[in-house]
């Protein structure tokens, strides 16, 4: 790939642990990108599998960084884009390994942020990987509750809406940073390890005079929860997080007005997705008895109902999936 160095240097820090997989797709999918002035950085978190043999075998061109032990998203990526600053980047772009490239993302972020310097993070779209019809999200809008804040665009269809726009924060799976940003508002704080890092820079950013843009039209695909795959054998706890950083955030940022809010969204939250998990088992072994009920009854008619003599497995799940779906995105957003 040939450099034109008269465009800003972009470095892409894609941090990785225990993703072969993942990452070989996010890095494959650089082929299509028609920047040119970038460098990729993949820094491994201490993977078990055989990251760092595949990525050094197959994909020279990229610099690999080995923590030797995970850092977590927040320490991990922290170590990107100290090499990222260290080695002349004008801007950071960090990117999660679940991801895929699209040829104009890396561009249409960089002209963005190019036109006006007080931009210090511009988020990009996120596809959802699997129906780039719908998006995974885009954008973040902080409520102080239930979870701290909410996603906009969460699964939802991908509809076109005004931008480039100031927002709250943007999606750290996808963004770029400035290096006078980084350099004046600093890294990622390493006290959340993960989760709210990104509300956490953008909340800063905006204190230091500097605004925080959502791209519409700049977009990745996203494949979305990489490091807490059920069928992984180690993944993180989303659960303590989710818990854990709203209280980091406000300790840091909150109105005693938002203390408030925050903590009785986060107690109403609690009890309301204990209820949407009874409700929803209550549903489903509802559903399950009705075909014993049915079954009852046409053995004393001695009917045969051949409708009833066949299910699929995800039939008993799909009412209630249906019913505490979009509650679950709210309480969980």
């Amino acid at each position: 790939m040939s450099q034109d160095i008269s465009q800003p240097r972009v470095v892409v820090v894609v941090l990785t642990w225990n993703g072969l997989e993942d990452l070989i797709t996010c890095l494959e999918s650089f082929a299509c990108v028609e920047y040119s002035n970038y460098q990729v950085v993949v820094v491994d978190n201490g993977s078990e599998d055989n990251t760092v043999t595949v990525v050094r075998e197959r994909y020279p061109w990229v610099t690999l960084i080995e923590n030797g032990a995970n850092l977590g998203y927040v320490g991990g990526n922290n170590v990107g884009m100290r090499h990222a600053l260290q080695h002349g980047a004008d801007y950071v772009f960090v990117l999660n390994n679940d991801t895929k490239m699209t040829a104009d993302v890396i561009g249409q972020l960089v002209q963005l942020m190019q036109s006006d310097r007080r931009i210090a993070i511009a988020g990009a779209k996120n596809l959802l990987m699997a129906d780039p019809t719908q998006t995974w999200a885009k954008y973040g809008v902080l409520n102080w509750g239930p979870m701290l804040s909410a996603l906009v665009g969460r699964y939802s269809p991908d509809t076109p809406e005004d931008s480039p726009k100031d927002v709250d924060w943007v999606i750290g799976n996808g963004c770029m940073m400035s290096r006078e940003a980084l350099e004046r508002v600093g890294l990622f704080d390493e006290t959340f390890f993960q989760v709210h890092e990104d509300i956490d820079w953008s909340m800063r950013a905006r204190e230091a005079g500097y605004r925080v843009v959502y791209v519409d039209t700049a977009a990745i695909l996203h494949k979305g929860a990489g490091s807490a795959l059920a069928e992984r054998p180690v993944v993180f706890s989303y659960g303590y997080f989710l818990g854990r950083n709203p209280i980091l955030f406000a300790r840091k940022h909150a109105s005693p007005r938002q203390w408030v809010r925050l903590l009785v969204m986060m107690s109403a939250g609690v009890v309301l997705r204990m209820l949407v998990t009874t409700a929803t088992h209550a549903v489903a072994a509802i559903g399950g008895q009705r075909r014993f009920v049915m079954g009852l009854i046409d053995g004393f008619s001695g009917r045969l109902r051949p409708e009833l003599a066949i299910v699929r497995t995800q039939e008993a799940n799909d009412l209630a999936s249906r019913i505490a779906g979009r509650l679950r995105r709210w309480l969980a957003a």
